[in-house]
């Protein structure tokens, strides 16, 4: 549920710029320097990072991404700055990722399949 609620909320400008205001200390700062940068503020900056991952985001994503937040103590804040993270992250890497649990699922779906 929180990563629906992250696409549906923080890809509005002003939740976004709320969110990393909630969120604070060095997210906070990073975010309004490479916002700064890009010449948009920081919620049009935020915002565009998370409908970028809302047009890749797959299974593997949403499962990997639910597991790293469900201990957090504010789910949607730490998905959010997950995303973004990833995002801006130079080798693309989503750390949430389980890539050998997600090729171990795509197999078993493609055997379901063929059965």
């Amino acid at each position: 549920m929180e990563i629906e609620e992250i696409i549906a909320t923080c890809s509005h400008p002003k939740v976004a710029s709320a969110a990393v205001l909630s969120i604070g200390g060095a997210f906070r700062s990073r975010m309004a320097l490479l916002a700064a940068a890009s010449g948009v503020d920081v919620g049009e900056f935020v915002a565009a990072r998370v409908g970028e991952f809302a047009e890749t985001v797959d299974t593997c994503d949403r499962h990997g991404l639910r597991r790293a937040v469900a201990r957090h103590p504010m789910p949607v804040l730490g998905g959010l700055q997950l995303i973004v993270e990833a995002a801006l992250d130079d080798e693309g890497g989503r750390a949430w990722r389980n890539l050998d649990e997600c090729e171990d699922r795509k197999r078993a779906r493609q055997s379901a399949e063929l059965s």
